[in-house]
């Protein structure tokens, strides 16, 4: 019990920063982009170009896949439609400019070039799909604007951290839970280590490896080297470099919460797969692979920003959880 409680707060206090800042944004989306302009350009009626422009405006940034849940809950509640969210979704933690410079430095060229290029793929068809399998509706522009006349900080904050962070509290401790068991409980090196050689098991497992775990796109890195470095193939590692930072426990309970479980079913489907294909493909590059042999996996070192990021986010995760079931109470003891 006392590892899982360690490697919870740890999980957790490695993303708090991208959790903070990734709600802040979303609340300042939230005060300050107009509704009609996400609906116009990210709506359900945008269509297919609607999920070009989140996939457009995805894959450069450098958001990992616990950052970019807050904004896209928040563009969710603004008006976007559920392909374009999933696109959104799919495409910004598998990669952005920090993480194409340190693959190219680590992993060769072509990796540099693949995972950006298999992040499009995978963010255009997953919404394509989520969109046809969840259904578009006006859910979210039937949201009412809370904030509306109010520009302020006390705005922006409200918005991030009591009306966004509130739908998605309860989603983010249960993956934050799965998360910290499988740290404790999955060994290190296991799977390389046991499917050495055979790719047509490797390639499944990995992508069943990646996705409980959070490991962000430039973390992620050094973890497929020591995959490859253990006798794991290129097109394996890729595998683990898609899904790690695409999916994990905690985004996939938030996702189910913006599209629903069809779409969020189908969402894993699309990652998986895509995953897969990419990973074969890349086996069929010659020469595809160029690994420093100085690249060993790293633990992630946690700064006071980290810490303090962590405290922060706990108290107004503890708040948004703790707060409605208290008016729940009084409000049935009223009755």
């Amino acid at each position: 019990m006392k590892d899982i409680l360690i490697a919870f707060v740890h999980v957790f206090a490695m993303m708090a920063p991208w959790l903070v800042f990734g709600f802040l944004m979303a609340g300042i989306i939230a005060v300050w982009i107009p509704r009609n302009w996400v609906n116009r350009v990210m709506g359900g009626s945008s269509g297919f170009r609607g999920i070009l422009r989140a996939v457009a405006i995805g894959v450069p940034l450098p958001i990992c896949s616990c950052g970019v849940l807050p904004i896209a809950a928040g563009l969710r509640k603004h008006g976007a439609g559920k392909g374009p969210t999933a696109a959104l979704l799919i495409s910004t933690p598998q990669t952005g400019i920090d993480s194409i410079h340190a693959t190219y430095a680590l992993l060769g060229p072509v990796f540099a070039v693949a995972r950006p290029v298999a992040a499009a793929l995978t963010g255009i068809v997953g919404g394509t799909v989520v969109a046809a399998v969840g259904g578009e509706d006006a859910e979210a522009t039937a949201v009412a604007d809370d904030s509306a006349g109010a520009k302020g900080l006390k705005a922006i904050f409200w918005q991030a951290y009591r009306r966004l962070l509130g739908s998605v509290a309860k989603p983010l401790a249960v993956g934050l839970a799965i998360s910290a068991l499988v740290t404790v409980f999955v060994p290190d090196n296991f799977f390389a280590d046991t499917f050495h050689g055979n790719d047509w098991i490797a390639m499944p497992v990995m992508a069943l490896v990646g996705f409980p775990m959070y490991v962000c796109s430039t973390a992620s890195i050094p973890i497929a080297a020591s995959l490859i470095a253990k006798g794991i193939s290129p097109g394996a590692a890729f595998v683990f470099l898609m899904v790690g930072p695409a999916m994990n426990a905690m985004s996939l309970t938030t996702v189910a919460a913006l599209v629903g479980r069809k779409a969020a079913a189908a969402y894993v489907a699309v990652i998986v797969a895509g995953a897969i294909l990419c990973g074969i493909a890349i086996n069929l590059v010659p020469n595809a692979l160029s690994v420093s042999a100085a690249v060993s996996a790293t633990g992630h070192s946690l700064s006071p920003v980290h810490w303090a990021s962590a405290l922060f986010l706990a108290v107004m995760m503890v708040y948004n959880i703790v707060r409605p079931m208290q008016m729940g109470h009084h409000s049935c003891t009223r009755h």
